[in-house]
C-alpha cells in the first residue's frame, strides 16, 4: 500500500480530488439559466448578415447586457439573422427595460433643420464627472439629468458652424436682447429610410398634444408636428378619413426609391398596410403611449435642446462663421418625473452611446422566462439522472467482472473523475447550465468505458491474470484510450469553434465533455491503471 501511495500518479490524482472537493464544497458551482431561473431572448434582425457583422452584433448586445449590470449572461448567434441572449434575471421591470435596450439599434443623430450635426460615432468620450455636469438634480415638478460628452474635432467644428447665428432677436428684456433660438434635436434610430404615415385622428391628437410639451419626455412647449418632421428630415403624409388619395399614392411612389419603410401606428387597417406593401414598402408599426405624441415616438426623437445665444456666436457677437468658437464639450439634458425614472433614463442613454449602434435594425424580440422554482426542478432532475447513470453503469460493471475488488475501484475512480471535472470547471469559471452538466454526465460513460478497456487489457478479456508484462498491456490500453479521446475531442471541437454560428447551446456540452476527457487522460486513467495493476498483483500473490 505504501508503494501505491508513493506513486506520483496516485498523488496527483488524490491532490486533484482533494482540491476539487474543496472547490465544490466551499466555492460551489455557478449555475446557469436553466437552474437559477432567468430569461431567454430571441432577437430577429431585419436582414441576414455576414459573419463579421454578426460577431459585432453579438458583441454589442453582450456589452449592453453587461453595462446594464447583468454579467451572468450568454449571447450567441443562431444562423445569420437570429441572436439568442440568456440572462439570470426574472424581475419584470428590469426585463422590460433591458428588452427596450436590446430592441434599440442605437443610431444616434443630432440634427437641426433636417441636417445632421453629429453622430454617435463622433462622441469620443462620455463623461461621468459631476464637475462636468454629469448627474441628476431635483427641479420643479421632477428631476433633470445631464450627460456630458466630448466631440471629435471635426464633429465639433461642424456642430459649432451648423448652429452659428441660429437665434433671432425678438425684442428686449431691460438692457438685454431677447432671442428666439432654434433647437438641436437628438434622435435615436431615426427612420431615415422611411416615410411617416399619420392618420388624420393621430395628427389631430398630436397637433393638440405636442405644443403643450412634456418635460418628462424632453418635449419642449410650442413644438408642432411640422417643425418636428422638418428638423428630423423625414417625409410624412397625413391621411384623411378615406385613406390615401391619388396624389398621396403618387407621392409615395416617387418616394419609394429612397424610402424603404412606411412607419404607421400599431393596429393600422389592413387595407392601408396592404396598399403600402404593394407600393414596395416594408411596414414598421409603432405603438402609442399615453400622453406622448405618436409622431415624437415614430421619428425616434429623444430630446430637443434650445441653442443659447452664447454658443450661437451672438453674445459676444461674432460676425464671420469661420471665426466661430468651436464647442467640443457639450451635454444632453433630459427630465423625468422622479429620481428612479431619471436614473434609468440617464443610465440607458449612457449605455447606448457607450456601446455604439448595431449595424442593422432589430425586427422583433421574443422572450421566455424560466422561474427559479422550475430551475430547482431542473437541477434536482439532473442530479437524479447523474446518480442513475452511475448506478446503472456500476451494475453493468459488476455483472461483467463479478468481482467487487475490480468493480469498486472503477466506480470510485469514475465518481472521482466527475468531481475533479466539476472542480476544474469551477476553477475556470464555467457556468453549469443544462448542456454543460449533460456533458459531464456523458463524460461519465466515456471514463468508465476507458477503465473497462484498461481492465480488459490487463485481464485479456477474463478474470485471470495472464503471464505477460503489465507494462505492455497498459501501453496497448492507453493507445486505445488516447486514440478514443482524440477522436471524441475532434468530433466535439466544431461545436465550440462554430458556437457563434448557431451551436451556442451545444458549446457548453462540448466544453465540459472535452474537459472530462482531458482530466481522464491526464489524471484519472493513469491513476486507475496503477490501482488496477496493484490490485491484480495482490490477487495473484494471494
Amino acid at each position: 500500500m505504501r508503494a501505491l501511495l508513493s506513486n506520483w500518479r496516485i498523488l496527483l490524482f488524490l491532490a486533484a480530488l482533494a482540491l476539487a472537493v474543496f472547490l465544490v464544497a466551499v466555492q460551489g458551482p455557478q449555475y446557469g439559466l436553466e437552474f437559477t431561473g432567468g430569461t431567454y431572448f430571441q432577437i430577429k434582425l431585419e436582414n441576414q448578415l455576414p459573419a463579421d457583422d454578426m460577431e459585432r452584433v453579438v458583441s454589442l448586445i453582450g456589452r449592453r447586457i453587461d453595462a446594464f449590470g447583468l454579467r451572468d449572461s450568454r449571447v450567441n448567434s443562431m444562423g445569420d439573422d437570429l441572436v439568442g441572449a440568456q440572462i439570470a434575471e426574472t424581475n419584470p421591470d428590469k426585463i422590460a427595460e433591458l428588452e427596450a435596450l436590446i430592441r434599440t439599434q442605437a443610431k444616434f443623430e443630432a440634427m437641426m433643420d433636417g441636417n445632421v450635426l453629429f453622430l454617435g460615432s463622433d462622441l469620443k468620450q462620455i463623461s461621468k464627472d459631476p464637475s462636468a455636469g454629469y448627474g441628476i438634480s431635483e427641479v420643479q415638478g421632477g428631476v433633470e439629468w445631464r450627460l456630458p460628452f466630448v466631440l471629435s474635432q471635426s464633429a465639433a467644428e461642424k456642430f459649432s458652424k451648423g448652429i452659428f447665428h441660429k437665434c433671432t432677436a425678438v425684442g428686449f428684456e431691460g438692457s438685454k436682447t431677447k432671442y428666439d433660438c432654434a433647437k438641436t434635436y437628438f434622435f435615436i434610430d431615426r427612420p431615415s429610410d422611411g416615410v411617416i404615415i399619420i392618420p388624420r385622428d393621430v395628427y389631430a391628437s398630436d397637433s393638440e398634444l405636442m405644443p403643450k410639451g412634456n418635460p418628462s419626455e424632453s418635449i419642449p412647449e410650442g413644438l408642432t408636428v411640422e417643425e418636428l418632421m422638418r428638423n428630423a428630415g423625414l417625409p410624412f403624409i397625413v391621411l384623411d378619413s378615406n385613406g390615401l388619395t391619388q396624389a398621396q399614392t403618387a407621392q409615395l411612389q416617387s418616394l419609394a426609391s429612397a424610402a424603404k419603410r412606411a412607419i404607421v401606428p400599431a393596429g393600422s387597417p389592413k387595407e392601408l398596410t396592404d396598399t403600402l406593401a404593394s407600393l414596395g414598402y416594408k411596414i414598421s408599426e409603432v405603438g402609442a403611449a399615453q400622453g406622448i405624441p405618436w409622431t415624437w415616438m415614430a421619428s425616434g426623437a429623444r430630446q430637443a435642446i434650445e441653442v443659447t445665444p452664447e454658443i450661437a456666436g451672438l453674445e459676444p457677437y461674432i460676425e464671420n462663421v469661420n471665426n466661430a468658437t468651436i464647442y467640443s464639450s457639450l451635454y444632453i439634458r433630459g427630465y423625468a418625473i422622479d429620481m428612479k425614472a431619471g436614473q434609468a433614463d440617464l443610465r440607458n442613454l449612457q449605455i447606448l452611446l457607450e456601446t455604439g449602434s448595431l449595424p442593422i435594425g432589430i425586427e422583433s424580440v421574443s422572450r421566455e422566462t424560466i422561474s427559479p422554482s422550475l430551475g430547482k426542478d431542473f437541477l434536482t432532475t439532473t442530479v437524479i439522472i447523474g446518480i442513475a447513470a452511475i448506478v446503472a453503469v456500476s451494475l453493468l460493471i459488476f455483472l461483467r467482472y463479478r468481482r467487487l475488488y475490480l468493480s469498486l475501484p472503477v466506480i470510485f475512480v469514475g465518481i472521482s473523475e466527475v468531481t475533479i471535472t466539476a472542480g476544474v470547471a469551477i476553477l475556470l469559471g464555467i457556468r453549469f447550465d443544462l448542456a454543460s452538466v449533460t456533458g459531464i454526465i456523458a463524460a461519465v460513460g466515456t471514463g468508465l468505458n476507458d477503465q473497462i478497456v484498461i481492465l480488459d487489457e490487463l485481464l485479456k478479456g477474463g478474470t485471470e491474470v495472464v503471464e505477460v508484462s503489465y507494462a505492455n498491456r497498459l501501453k496497448r490500453a492507453f493507445f486505445i484510450v488516447v486514440a478514443a479521446a482524440a477522436t471524441t475531442s475532434a468530433a466535439l471541437a466544431p461545436l465550440i469553434l462554430f458556437s457563434s454560428q448557431g451551436f451556442g447551446k451545444l458549446a457548453g456540452f462540448a466544453i465540459t465533455e472535452i474537459l472530462g476527457i482531458i482530466v481522464g487522460v491526464l489524471i484519472s486513467r493513469p491513476a486507475f491503471s496503477i490501482i488496477a495493476e496493484y490490485i491484480l498483483r495482490m490477487v495473484k500473490k494471494a
